[in-house]
């Protein structure tokens, strides 16, 4: 009988496997997803600070807020904490050779790595200031008079701006705001992006969608354009909203 229950049990291979596939998963769906959608709403900051303000609004306000924070966590949260840890697990439990196969797929494997990490602090910092100190404990970089009768304190355009160094917007010296919260922008956007769209070709190959050569650089292909147009838009929010009025 123990003979026959330890046989149905799953071995530590496939338990890893499985988690593997789940991390991979995670990384498309729902993050990949929702890393689209937010750099598609943030290019309303191209349009304008009332433009912005009003499609922050419309967002906070899409459901009562107890349905709208439990959406967050399920969605975003929760998965987003599930990769980052995972993803540390398998990078320290991991063997990287670039040293000694200096081979694409293996620098390819390394920068997966390193930018895991990067974007996993800069997105401690993002959400942290924006999401924690400014909208949810209400503590704004840029003069703000309150919001009107009726409607949610959320971070504001001018909040972002003052956030990434805008002089125009920024109105206390403070930590939280400056030229360094710029750099640290710049470059985990990128790595952001970059994390995101190098491991489509993990995840295609992980889930059997590109499994021959010819699928695989395809992939690869649409990756780096993928990646590359991803880059150009945010970074144009950025050197928008930092040096624009």
């Amino acid at each position: 009988m123990a003979e026959a229950l330890a046989a149905e049990q799953p071995s530590e291979h496939e338990r890893s496997f499985l988690w593997r596939r789940l991390h991979s998963l995670s990384g498309v769906l729902p993050i990949g997803a929702f890393l689209l959608y937010h750099i598609y709403e943030n290019m309303t900051a191209l349009r304008g600070p009332a433009v912005y303000n009003e499609m922050v609004s419309h967002v906070n306000t899409m459901l009562p807020r107890p349905y709208f924070y439990g959406l967050e966590l399920a969605v975003i949260v929760l998965p987003i904490l599930f990769h980052a840890l995972y993803g540390i697990h398998i990078a320290a439990t991991g063997r990287p050779n670039v040293g000694r196969y200096g081979y694409p797929s293996n620098w390819a494997y390394w920068a997966q790595r390193v930018s895991g990490y990067v974007a996993f602090l800069y997105l401690i910092v993002h959400v942290g200031v924006l999401r924690l100190i400014v909208t949810l404990a209400g503590v704004h970089l840029a003069p703000y008079e309150g919001p009107a009768h009726g409607q949610l304190d959320l971070v504001t355009y001018a909040d972002v701006a003052a956030h990434l160094g805008n002089p125009t917007h920024a109105f206390v010296s403070s930590p939280l705001a400056g030229n360094h919260m710029f750099a640290i922008y710049l470059v985990g956007t990128v790595l952001t992006i970059w994390h995101f769209t190098n491991g489509l070709l993990g995840f295609c190959w992980t889930w059997g969608l590109s499994v021959g050569r010819v699928a695989q650089m395809r992939v690869r292909w649409l990756s780096w354009l993928l990646f590359f147009a991803l880059s150009a838009a945010t970074l144009h929010i950025l050197f928008v909203m930092r040096f624009g009025d």
